[in-house]
């Protein structure tokens, strides 16, 4: 018998992407799916869009609680076997779970695929998370990712989770994951069974002004800020798991992590007086940058002399200097942009990582 696969989107005053984001979740090639939609309190024409469905999709209306609410009423409402959360702005290409159902296997916690980049017009960006889809890891990559400091990842509609892993991480705290309550499920996810990772472009990431966290064409201090916020919530969460579960995690866990140390020192270089750590100085951060760069499994050769560059470059040239190399490290390169849409299915682009 083919698993019930649940897709559950979560929505907050999204109803001019949300049709598109549902039509996608129909779309789908394979079956059976169900498709459950979360309405987080929208004050904008979100119900209209969702009532224009009819019984095509399981609806959830509640009053607006962030992120890990809309997440915990959708899996309420769920009964997939395998569980998605596509957030309302981003898109599912029609193949999605077919792959990942056909990559599915016997002890899996998640399953990750690729994200191409696209505006808010839909319009490919021509670049896509992760840059370097090769780097993302299979089977139990627990070892890996204390010692590193993460895993090679996607945001939230990127993912796929056994039933019975959310069953033991849900329900989330609903204060402390107003945002990103997908980065508690990703990161203990792997420390409940394997990882498998489709390197292909099965889903859109709709880059616009109202995203919290990722970039678009020009750096914000602010978004930077919440990148690093959000690593240390990361880091909270990984280690009230590590601390129920027997196991401890390195007390500079987070710092191990490349990527956190790029937006930390970026933050810190742009925006110092806003920055969130008093004893941050970025010779510091360059150094261990450099150190946890080369000693990052997933990196390959070309991406670690990048970094070689990229953090003394940051660090020390003069601030206008130094911000024209971090919008180098920092935000979205196309390596093939085109002209109409999205990318097709099977098309994986591959590019240095950030």
């Amino acid at each position: 018998m083919q698993p019930l696969v649940s897709i559950i989107i979560d929505n907050f005053n999204y109803a001019h992407f949300l049709g598109a984001a549902i039509d996608g979740a129909l779309a789908q090639t394979y079956t059976p799916v169900e498709v459950v939609v979360v309405d987080d309190g929208s004050t904008d024409t979100s119900p209209d869009v969702i009532f224009g469905y009819g019984d095509r999709v399981s609806a959830v209306f509640k009053p607006n609680g962030g992120h890990a609410s809309a997440f915990n009423a959708g899996f309420r409402a769920s009964r997939g076997t395998i569980v998605m959360f596509l957030d309302a702005d981003d898109l599912l290409l029609p193949n999605a779970v077919e792959e990942v159902v056909r990559a599915w296997r016997p002890g899996v916690s998640k399953a990750q695929f690729v994200l191409a980049h696209i505006d808010a017009n839909g319009r490919s960006l021509g670049s896509s998370v992760p840059y370097l889809p090769a780097q993302m890891p299979d089977g139990d990559i627990r070892e890996s990712i204390l010692h590193t400091g993460g895993y090679v990842g996607v945001p939230t509609s990127g993912n796929a989770f056994a039933r019975t892993v959310l069953d033991q991480l849900l329900p989330l705290d609903e204060v402390q994951w107003r945002q990103a309550a997908d980065t508690s499920l990703e990161i203990i996810a792997p420390f409940l069974g394997d990882v498998v990772s489709i390197r292909k472009t099965l889903g859109c990431y709709r880059i616009h002004e109202s995203n919290h966290g990722m970039l678009g064409d020009e750096l914000d201090s602010r978004k930077l800020r919440v990148k690093v916020v959000i690593d240390l919530q990361r880091e909270w969460a990984l280690s009230e798991f590590a601390r129920h579960s027997g196991f401890t995690i390195p007390r500079d866990w987070a710092a191990r992590d490349p990527a956190h140390l790029k937006y930390r020192l970026a933050s810190l270089r742009i925006d110092p007086a806003h920055h969130p750590f008093i004893d941050d100085r970025a010779p510091r951060l360059m150094l261990e940058g450099l150190s946890s760069s080369w000693r990052n499994p997933a990196y390959n050769f070309r991406s670690r002399i990048f970094h070689a560059a990229w953090f003394p470059l940051a660090a020390l040239l003069p601030r206008a200097a130094a911000v024209r190399m971090i919008r180098r490290g920092l935000l979205p390169r196309p390596a093939t942009r085109r002209p109409h849409g999205p990318p097709e299915p099977h098309d994986t682009v591959l590019q240095t990582p950030t």
